[in-house]
């Protein structure tokens, strides 16, 4: 039950930094799905498959807090964990370039499925192919970062 709180709790938090950048970075064609992003990272890196109620629940609770219509993410969250679950076998042949490709890829037809459907007489190429770079320069740029820092540092007193 704790940990439901805390995954709750990351989301809302996280909801809210993405709310911000959307809002600073929206008048220079860009998009960071932070919310999206952040689920598909916690079920690729999920010991245990992560199951369809628990990405329909969160996609419906991410529903709630964002502004979206009621059911677009967890649509997108529930198909983005069965193809990340269908491939988890394969994933651990991937290197980084190929896993921050397909995470970057995914943050762009995440943008260009959620724009499609929030504005459909006002979508904009334009958006979809800058989100689709910065998204997966930034997916490297946090594999480099997380490749050069320490995974665990162990602080004895």
């Amino acid at each position: 039950m704790i940990s439901l709180f805390k995954k709750l709790f990351l989301v809302i938090v996280i909801n809210y930094i993405d709310r911000n950048i959307f809002s600073l970075l929206s008048e220079y064609f860009l998009i960071f799905p932070l919310t999206f992003l952040a689920f598909i990272y916690y079920v690729y890196k999920s010991d245990k498959n992560v199951g369809a109620f628990e990405s329909f629940s969160i996609g419906i609770f991410v529903d709630l807090i964002s502004d979206t219509y009621f059911g677009l993410n967890a649509i997108i969250f529930s198909l983005t964990t069965y193809f990340i679950n269908l491939n988890s076998n394969t994933f651990k042949l991937f290197s980084y370039l190929q896993i921050c490709l397909f995470f970057g890829l995914s943050a762009s037809a995440y943008v260009g499925f959620s724009q499609l459907i929030l504005n459909i007489y006002n979508f904009s190429y334009l958006t979809l192919f800058l989100s689709l770079i910065a998204n997966i320069v930034f997916c490297f740029l946090i594999a480099f970062i997380s490749s050069y820092f320490p995974k665990k540092i162990n602080m004895r007193v």
